[in-house]
């Protein structure tokens, strides 16, 4: 990639995945970091050895990825008008903050991005959308693609993204404790309910392939009157598939609630 300097704004969860993943291909003299919290800057520096910035001087060249909280961008974007050259790639994970509102302020080409936190061991999903064409930068094939997979959308769809990718890890997180809670009302003691569970979510990705639909694959585990039905007739009586859709439609929402928030600013 030309102007192969990245610099990562915000070292929250997001932020920090983001480094990691890159830690693993990029020289790390090539990676920026900024964070203003006295912990984060301690962290990388003990673990890294790297210096953190508190603030942005001047970036002309490379990638800008802003891991920054949405009630805090409009401030970001207000110190740092002067401080980020036309040239630079501006890339956003930022719920809600759409490509034209980060154009008011900057003239950038912009990506719009909604990765999981999977792209710390560079298997996550990144969804993308953006003002531009090809690849500028070669951001796509050099960065974002050895950070997982990737696909382009229309950014109307994202707050549906934000909600199946970018929070897809917890449900799957929340499912499963909550698989562990009922192994130990059932009488398991919780080291090994929870041993379990973990031992069958790291199995999970060598049973999927693309040819199978979760259909199929739940199908190839139940048999007729077996004990997986009886779980699944269970679930479908309570209405799970429901309670699934709920939490994907409150959290599509919120997306779509903080993306006005944004604008009102």
């Amino acid at each position: 990639m030309n102007n192969s300097d990245i610099h990562i704004v915000g070292l929250g969860n997001l932020g920090t995945a983001f480094f990691e993943g890159l830690y693993s291909f990029i020289d790390e003299s090539s990676i920026f970091l900024y964070d203003e919290s006295e912990d984060r800057i301690n962290f990388f520096q003990s673990n890294f050895e790297l210096s953190v910035k508190t603030k942005i001087e001047k970036i002309t060249t490379g990638v800008l990825i802003l891991c920054i909280k949405p009630q805090n961008i409009s401030s970001f974007f207000e110190l740092n008008k002067s401080n980020i050259s036309s040239d630079v790639l501006i890339c956003s994970p930022v719920a809600g903050l759409e490509i034209d509102q980060i154009s008011v302020n900057f003239k950038n080409n912009i990506i719009r991005v909604m990765p999981n936190l999977l792209i710390r061991q560079n298997n996550g999903f990144i969804p993308l959308s953006k003002n531009y064409e090809d690849d500028y930068l070669g951001f796509e094939k050099n960065i974002l693609q050895k950070l997982g997979s990737i696909r382009q959308f229309e950014e109307k769809d994202f707050p549906v993204l934000t909600a199946l990718s970018g929070s897809g890890p917890a449900w799957y997180y929340e499912l499963s404790k909550n698989l562990v809670s009922a192994g130990v009302d059932l009488g398991l003691s919780e080291d090994d309910a929870d041993f379990i569970i973990k031992e069958l979510v790291n199995a999970l990705p060598n049973l999927i392939n693309t040819s199978d639909s979760f259909e199929n694959l739940v199908n190839k585990v139940k048999s007729p009157n077996g004990t997986t039905e009886a779980g699944i007739n269970s679930l479908n009586e309570d209405s799970f598939d429901k309670i699934i859709k709920n939490a994907i439609q409150k959290s599509a929402n919120r997306s779509n609630e903080i993306s006005e928030e944004l604008k009102r600013e």
